[in-house]
């Protein structure tokens, strides 16, 4: 059975048009999980101008943000803080890299976080690692990724749905 690794970064899209893109590239994809790997999906910055906002991008009380927005298309969310960038003002991502290359993890958050995300994986499922970040390069995704299928059967193949 042939797997795949879909990220999706929605920084690049207009505030404005932020969601509908976003839905609309998750469910092009057939995505049935999207699994959030931001450090802190709750932004104290809800500016629509932030690569955080609109405000339904993020974690929100009672029927408003990002997981009653996908549940509506048919996509269960989870919240991965393993996944998340432990130091997100360093470009280098010195931390995260490390963590990564950690042989059998050393107990580091992110691989019990990479374990959970390949089992899904592994059952089947439609999954996407979603940041904010605009541009897979530059992203912490791209790191989170790539030790990902490293730890998945050889042949997995990987996609960045933000185009």
């Amino acid at each position: 059975m042939p797997y795949n690794v879909f990220t999706i970064g929605y920084g690049k899209w207009p505030a404005a048009q932020r969601a509908a893109k976003f839905l609309a590239a998750l469910r092009a994809a057939d995505i049935e999980l999207l699994v959030d790997i931001r450090h802190s999906p709750c932004s104290s910055a809800l500016d629509p101008a932030n690569t955080y906002g609109p405000k339904e991008m993020n974690l929100q009380p009672g029927e408003a943000g990002i997981v009653p927005l996908l549940a509506a298309s048919g996509i269960d969310y989870l919240w991965a803080v393993e996944l998340g960038n432990p130091q997100k003002n360093d470009p280098a991502m010195r931390v995260l890299k490390e963590h990564l290359a950690a042989p059998s993890g050393r107990g580091w958050p992110v691989s019990r976080g990479l374990g959970l995300v390949k089992e899904l994986v592994l059952s089947g499922k439609r999954v996407a690692l979603m940041c904010a970040c605009p541009k897979y390069a530059g992203c912490h995704r791209k790191p989170v990724a790539e030790a990902l299928l490293a730890i998945l059967p050889e042949g997995t193949q990987h996609r960045d749905l933000s185009g």
